[in-house]
């Protein structure tokens, strides 16, 4: 070996120890879809984006919240904050300028490998890039396709830096939030969403609405009829679109009047009043009876 690679070994290995401990992954653990697909940019460095404990650092939740998550997803290695992206959004990784000389590559690999670290050779066919990493390259499309994709560092020569944590698990969605592509959002009645571990967007809809694309018009989940009355849906869809079976001694499009007691224009020509709970007597204007 001679004395300029071993200076380069030893300067590699110092930067690996000048690790600036462990990260917390900033996220959402609910995402809106966006219209418009955005890029993503991950810094390829052992040195600032790095997270080891899956819980509180690599998706920053709570250890107690178990329910949502398998046993085959709970990994604890440490690896790039794992990356969520909607379906057409675009992927650069920007190279550690100081570990660009000896070489390095991406590679796509399974998710034992992901794990453990590539220590085999690879098909050219996986290689994410046809030349070594140096600067800003941008992953093509192909390797984001719907689902989880692992991508790991694949060394040329020096250490391995995989085992560092220079390992990558992409996850792309897809939305079922469009009856047809040309239609809004969720009808334009909900919002099109997916929670960290869901594979998927779909609608979450408003008050009053339902169904897949909440397309549906749900009125009598307000609760319209009043005084234990039930709630049935017509056939025709409007805010009106809903009937009230009233109790004994109620009346109304809501069931809110009582029976036999005065009600607007209970009297024509006269002054209604009451005279028991459900009897009214008129007393007629002048010239009426």
């Amino acid at each position: 070996m001679t004395t300029k690679s071993a200076a380069l070994m030893l300067t590699c290995f110092l930067q690996l120890c000048i690790v600036n401990g462990q990260v917390i992954c900033e996220r959402q653990m609910t995402v809106e879809w966006r219209v418009e697909p955005k890029p993503s940019v991950i810094k390829w460095t052992p040195r600032e984006n790095v997270c080891s404990d899956f819980y509180t650092e690599c998706w920053n939740m709570n250890k107690t919240i178990t329910g949502e998550i398998s046993e085959e997803q709970y990994v604890n290695i440490p690896q790039i904050c794992p990356l969520q992206l909607q379906l057409g959004d675009s992927l650069f990784i920007a190279s550690e300028p100081s570990f660009q000389s000896y070489g390095m590559n991406l590679v796509n690999v399974s998710k034992e490998e992901f794990i453990n670290c590539p220590k085999a050779g690879f098909l050219q066919e996986q290689l994410i890039f046809v030349c070594q990493i140096r600067g800003l390259h941008q992953v093509n499309s192909n390797w984001l396709g719907v689902g989880t994709h692992y991508f790991a560092e694949l060394h040329m020569r020096g250490p391995l830096l995989c085992n560092m944590g220079l390992r990558l698990n992409v996850t792309v969605k897809q939305q079922f939030c469009q009856q047809s592509p040309n239609t809004p959002l969720c009808s334009g009645h909900g919002k099109c969403l997916s929670h960290v571990w869901e594979k998927e967007y779909n609608c979450h809809c408003f008050s009053q609405y339902s169904g897949r694309f909440c397309q549906k018009i749900d009125v009598c989940s307000t609760k319209p009829c009043h005084n234990n009355a039930s709630c049935t849906e017509k056939s025709e869809r409007s805010e009106d679109s809903y009937e009230c079976m009233c109790p004994p001694k109620f009346s109304g499009k809501n069931c809110t009047e009582i029976v036999g007691q005065c009600q607007p224009h209970a009297c024509f020509n006269g002054n209604c009043s009451n005279v028991t709970p459900n009897s009214f007597l008129c007393e007629c204007d002048k010239g009426f009876t």
